[in-house]
């Protein structure tokens, strides 16, 4: 294994650390919204869990080693979400919004790994799919939910 990585494998360790960090933002949003609001982002989480684990082996295979998402600025993410939470009636826009937004992000580095030497694989064709699949339950779950006044 060495020092240097390739664009490729660079690109997919890019994109698990941000898998990572999608999976444990979904898992921390759920103590923010209500039950049924929670059980969607768990069931994503419970997905998403599974493309991790794939990720891995993929970051493996290649020789290097799985990266890991900063722990100290994800803390801070979810202190700043929990506080806003405290603060507002209905936190739920907000949390679909952010989430929505992560999978946007990572539909982007899905992208960039696909413009490496790595890019016809088909554990990123998957994940492109399961993305572009939750961005979709996101919005409709998000437009169909009921407002604080209804």
């Amino acid at each position: 294994m060495g020092i240097l990585r390739t664009d490729g494998q660079a690109a997919l360790n890019s994109l698990l650390k941000t898998a990572r960090e999608t999976l444990h933002h979904y898992r921390d949003a759920t103590e923010l919204v209500d039950a049924a609001i929670a059980e969607i982002f768990r069931d994503i989480s419970r997905q998403r869990r599974e493309f991790v684990l794939r990720l891995e082996d993929a970051v493996r295979e290649t020789g290097s080693l799985p990266a890991v998402p900063d722990p100290d600025k994800e803390a801070g993410e979810m202190l700043i979400h929990h506080v806003a939470a405290m603060i507002k009636d209905d936190y739920a826009p907000d949390a679909f919004q952010q989430r929505i937004d992560g999978e946007q992000e990572l539909l982007e580095q899905v992208v960039e790994a696909k413009n490496t030497e790595i890019g016809s694989s088909a554990l990123l064709q998957d994940f492109e799919q399961h993305i572009v699949d939750t961005i979709t339950l996101l919005k409709s779950a998000h437009e169909v939910r009921p407002t604080q006044d209804d």
